[in-house]
């Protein structure tokens, strides 16, 4: 548990720090792009992550190779982000010293190199069939988020009308937390509430993603997460702790 611990402690101590910053430059015109902030929030449910999971090494029956490999993979991933983190506190954001804040925009795309580097070589070290299998996972793990992915529109055979009634839900998604980050700013509400409020978006979301989908789409969405997947509450609840003093994921 110890490498997840860490690994997920140095990726939300960067949320932390960046939703403020993320917040602000909304305020002054900025946008999230697609995906939202982060992505999305899908970073704690990519590959590379699910691969620190000893749930999921137990699932896809891992050899102690595999494991060994992904965990000094993991390390070094870790490392980095703490190098990054260290950083930005230098600059002065989230309680440090510096002078300017650090720029959110390089900050995200820091990130999200980092996040596809690390899912790149951690998929480069399972088989196909531990790929298929962990892809079965990761939609699992996503739930009714995945329905804003690409890839999953794709495999769906989505229509441009249900292209667009996805974007026109995440651009709502991210107008109202975008509201919510500036009404913690603007005092009209305490910072401890912005998690709760968040958390009714996405479900308010989850829900409504789900409508885009057709019939045969939705047996097929659910055919597509394959066999259950037997998540371990240790792990669960680790992570729990984690995001309660960081930050939320978008997966159900």
């Amino acid at each position: 548990m110890t490498n997840l611990k860490s690994i997920a402690c140095a990726a939300l101590a960067l949320c932390v720090v960046a939703l403020p910053l993320a917040a602000e430059a909304q305020g002054r015109g900025g946008g999230q792009g697609r995906g939202g902030m982060m992505g999305g929030g899908n970073m704690m449910q990519g590959p590379g992550m699910l691969l620190a999971r000893k749930d999921v090494h137990k699932d896809l029956k891992l050899s102690t190779d595999q494991t060994t490999k992904l965990e000094a993979l993991q390390k070094e991933y870790r490392d980095k982000l703490m190098a990054m983190f260290e950083g930005m506190r230098g600059q002065g954001g989230q309680g440090g010293q510096g002078g300017e804040r650090p720029d959110f925009t390089t900050i995200q795309k820091d990130m999200e190199k980092m996040s596809t580097d690390l899912n790149e070589k951690s998929l480069a070290l399972i088989d196909d069939a531990q790929k298929a299998r962990l892809g079965q996972i990761e939609l699992q793990m996503k739930g009714n988020r995945a329905i804003m992915e690409e890839k999953t529109q794709k495999e769906l055979g989505f229509s441009t009308a249900q292209r667009r009634q996805v974007e026109d839900l995440e651009k709502s998604m991210n107008d109202a937390n975008q509201a919510i980050f500036a009404r913690a700013q603007n005092g009209e509400i305490d910072r401890t509430e912005i998690r709760p409020l968040m958390e009714e978006n996405n479900r308010i979301l989850d829900g409504e993603l789900v409508k885009v989908l057709t019939g045969e789409q939705k047996t097929k969405f659910e055919s597509m997460k394959g066999p259950k997947f037997e998540r371990d509450p240790k792990v669960d609840e680790e992570m729990r702790n984690m995001m309660g003093r960081g930050g939320r994921g978008g997966g159900n």
